[in-house]
């Protein structure tokens, strides 16, 4: 039970410091006016996305200093985008009809899909080496440069009120959060590789919990901007965080100690992954929006690959 309450205390800090992050990454991109479509798949995202991103930097530590964490990272990563691509995009779809541009789903809905299909690639052999974690890394970048480069001239003209904007503040609250993070990061990585150690249950296991734990901030921002009537941010903020976490995430990750893959993971969890990815866009294709019948196979989704990984894997 010692375990148990510092997992929980580490998802925790994971989701409240996430929020408190990007609330503050939120109001800085609101006073300079950066545009919607940016701020989901870009600030939003990788906000969301600090706590997968600390859970496998800090699983690559463990690895390297001789605690194999392995299994947190590849699990955590599935398990959160699984969740995201399905549970999370089913829930807000209920709440409103999320539509996208055709563009925006040609472009990013593409790219969500291999990033996806690279990270398998990468694992494929059953370890991802320090090489190939870097070339995730980079692929990553290339996408960010060219998204923003494609978006530069959307981006609004800063408003003469704006240049007054001291962003100390929120820069600071942004810092603050991330560290909390870091922290419940820490805890979650070393105390679920001890319960994987004394209780005999799998790492992989443990991360698909403590993804969909990690993927909460993704839901929290999503259905606020939804509330907010902002549809495009909220979607934007899922597919962007589908498109960070395998490539920049655990990419991240791999680059410090590479991480070995059971074969479990591969013959079934990246499988069933992939096949949900492409079932979402599918459904997004089909009139460029979900809506709640659509949402309803999403989350059906998600509770069959619950049932399947724990009954029969």
């Amino acid at each position: 039970m010692i375990e148990v309450g510092f997992i929980l205390l580490g998802l925790v800090g994971l989701l409240w410091g996430s929020d408190y992050s990007v609330n503050a990454a939120r109001e800085i991109a609101r006073k300079l006016r950066i545009s919607e479509l940016v701020v989901g798949l870009t600030i939003v995202s990788i906000g969301t996305s600090v706590p997968e991103i600390a859970t496998n930097v800090l699983a690559g530590y463990s690895t390297l200093s001789g605690v194999d964490a392995s299994g947190i990272a590849v699990g955590s990563i599935i398990g959160s985008e699984l969740a995201q691509i399905t549970l999370m995009l089913g829930l807000v779809g209920f709440m409103a009809t999320l539509h996208i541009p055709r563009r925006s789903l040609v472009r990013d809905g593409f790219m969500l899909f291999m990033a996806a299909i690279l990270m398998y690639l990468t694992a494929v052999d059953g370890f991802v080496s320090r090489s190939e974690g870097v070339l995730l890394v980079l692929t990553y970048i290339i996408y960010l440069t060219y998204l923003v480069t494609q978006e530069r001239a959307k981006v609004r003209r800063v408003p003469e009120e704006a240049r007054d904007y001291d962003i100390s503040a929120d820069a600071l609250k942004t810092m603050i959060g991330i560290t909390i993070i870091v922290f419940g990061a820490h805890l979650v990585v070393k105390y679920g590789v001890v319960m994987a150690l004394r209780y005999e249950i799998s790492a992989s296991v443990i991360g698909l919990f403590v993804g969909l734990g990690t993927s909460l901030p993704e839901l929290t921002v999503s259905l606020r901007a939804i509330q907010k009537s902002a549809g495009s941010l909220s979607l934007g903020n899922l597919i962007g965080s589908n498109i960070t976490d395998p490539l920049l995430s655990f990419g991240l990750g791999a680059s410090i100690a590479g991480v070995t893959v059971e074969h479990i993971i591969l013959k079934f969890d990246f499988v069933y992954w992939i096949t949900a990815t492409a079932i979402a866009l599918l459904l997004l294709y089909n009139h460029m929006n979900i809506n709640r019948k659509e949402s309803s196979i999403l989350i059906i989704l998600y509770g069959l690959f619950l049932y399947m990984r724990l009954t029969f894997f």
